[in-house]
């Protein structure tokens, strides 16, 4: 063979390779276009040009790498068109078997393929019906063997229709497109990283390999920043994993019950062993709950889960906003007042700001009204409360329930210890009849209360995630956040997240259980039922 004829038939593997790869790039946009589905609505404009330029850069460059990695130097070293099109067509199934395989994953989990999604995909398959990982393997095989023959197909074509192919016009402005859009991303991100411009941000995590180009890096890169002064300034902007909050969710359709009657709840800061044995021992007509109910480890915290009923992650924007507990104004309606006092000794300071002027002081306890008394209890005031709570029993369509708000035995020191009887705190009820569970918290106590007083189309879940401790349900999973954790609690086993990432499972004996994770369907489900109030702050 001379020397031109083998230039020649170099040129022509090579020019068959962009155009079996261009036809990729448009099968993974295709397959993209998945991923798109599942993005959070575009909010404005801009994120909605980089969103879609992405996808354009993105799955045109994925293809072409492999192109230029995997396939353009064997079209040098091993110029023989058959061996050539048989071991693209591997490549190519692999990428694209990889894929699919990958959005098909993110889609049901949240979350791209790695080393454990591959076994908990087989764990689940097997958990969902007998013999799952085997017809799971014998799917996968097919799938494979169905996608490279599409692509032996695709490379033959290619190569028998080369030369009308080389022909076209359209090629070139198509690759300009693709190009443009890589570069036009690239350069967007790195402006919405320095503005921390949330809307495109947030979407650094949509696309499979993705690895957007950040301010921090190449301004750092180029010395017009130092990473300590971005990171300051991202933290002043973003603060500690604040949320920004939709609260309600959507406008609240309730009735009106008849005879709501009067509910009282005596929220202590504090239960102690010993008020813990006086109250069981001085009113015996309460029902001490025999579970596990969950306080906080702050009391400002503690407070915000029983007044709004939502997790403690929105209660700086929550506040900020000064957003008052939706379900007043429904009362309101209803001339159902909804009253808050303080004892004497009692930290008002607890109570937020622009929430003071709807604080009584100290007094003595509204007795005989049909609506809600909230009374926040210091545990120095137990006289007094106990005395109020002996008189109260007496009195006819009384509801009480009494509670703690922060665990006596959590000492400052303590707070960033993760066991859950660190949080745990004691609840007794008068009139309430809770149904058979074994875990509640303070978000349930007011859809438990407001129930008695007017029933809504959604169950409450317009304002809340806590549930109604009268129905009779499945309680697990439940997913609780008590800053700085998450805990995700099952039927046979507890796991823990902590600020850093870091999972922790513990076995229904209490016991760690080394590299165990919890199932990933359910821990993405639960997490994603803790944030549905909100997006990250923009």
């Amino acid at each position: 063979m001379g020397k031109h004829q083998h230039r020649d038939r170099i040129a022509r593997l090579v020019s068959w390779g962009h155009w079996f790869t261009f036809w990729n790039i448009i099968l993974c946009l295709l397959i993209g276009l998945l991923y798109v589905e599942t993005a959070l609505p575009a909010e404005t404009w801009p994120a909605a040009g980089y969103l879609f330029i992405s996808w354009l850069g993105h799955f045109a460059f994925l293809p072409f790498v492999i192109f230029i990695v995997l396939l353009f130097p064997f079209c040098i070293l091993i110029p023989f068109s058959r061996v050539l099109r048989g071991y693209a067509a591997l490549i190519a199934t692999v990428g694209v078997f990889a894929l699919l395989f990958d959005v098909i994953f993110f889609r049901s989990y949240g979350f791209h393929l790695n080393t454990y999604s591959l076994a908990q995909l087989a764990s689940d398959a097997e958990n969902l019906f007998a013999g799952g990982s085997f017809l799971l393997l014998a799917l996968i095989i097919f799938a494979f063997l169905f996608i490279f023959g599409s692509q032996l197909v695709l490379a033959n074509l290619s190569w028998k229709r080369l030369e009308s192919l080389q022909k076209a016009r359209y090629s070139k402005p198509v690759i300009a497109v693709f190009i443009m859009s890589f570069l036009a991303s690239h350069s967007t991100h790195i402006w919405a990283d320095a503005v921390l411009y949330t809307p495109i941000t947030q979407q650094d995590d949509l696309f499979p390999l993705s690895y957007p180009t950040t301010a921090k890096t190449l301004m750092a890169r180029h010395g017009w920043i130092t990473v300590e002064r971005y990171q300051s300034q991202r933290d002043r902007l973003t603060g500690d994993e604040t949320l920004t909050v939709r609260y309600p969710q959507a406008p609240l359709l309730c009735a009106r019950e008849s005879q709501p009657g009067q509910t009282v709840i005596i929220a202590f800061d504090q239960i102690s062993p010993e008020l813990r044995i006086r109250i069981n021992q001085q009113i015996p007509e309460l029902t001490e709950f025999t579970g596990m109910h969950l306080g906080h480890r702050d009391q400002e915290s503690a407070l915000f889960s029983l007044l709004y009923g939502i997790p403690d992650l929105y209660k700086e924007s929550l506040f900020d906003q000064a957003l008052k507990p939706a379900y007043w104004r429904v009362l309101a309606d209803y001339n159902t007042p909804f009253i808050a006092q303080h004892s004497e000794h009692y930290a008002r300071a607890t109570f937020p700001e622009f929430l003071h002027d709807h604080v009584q002081g100290n007094g003595m306890l509204n007795q005989g009204v049909d609506g809600v008394v909230l009374r926040l209890v210091s545990e120095k005031d137990a006289d007094r409360v106990i005395e109020e709570l002996l008189s109260l029993r007496e009195q006819r369509d009384i509801r009480i329930l009494v509670t703690g708000l922060v665990n006596s035995h959590v000492q400052p020191l303590e707070l960033n210890v993760a066991a859950p009887d660190r949080v745990q705190v004691p609840m007794w009820t008068f009139g309430i009849p809770i149904a058979q569970r074994s875990l509640t918290h303070l978000d349930d106590i007011m859809p438990t209360v407001l129930s008695f007083y007017m029933s809504c189309t959604d169950e409450f879940a317009a304002f809340t995630t806590g549930r109604n401790l009268l129905h009779r349900e499945r309680v697990y999973p439940r997913a609780q956040s008590i800053r700085p954790f998450i805990y995700l609690f099952e039927a046979h086993q507890l796991t823990i997240l902590d600020q850093n990432g870091e999972l922790q499972l513990y076995n229904e004996r209490g016991e760690l259980v080394p590299g165990g994770v919890p199932a990933t369907p359910v821990f993405i489900q639960a997490l994603r039922d803790l944030q549905r109030f909100g997006n990250q702050v923009e």
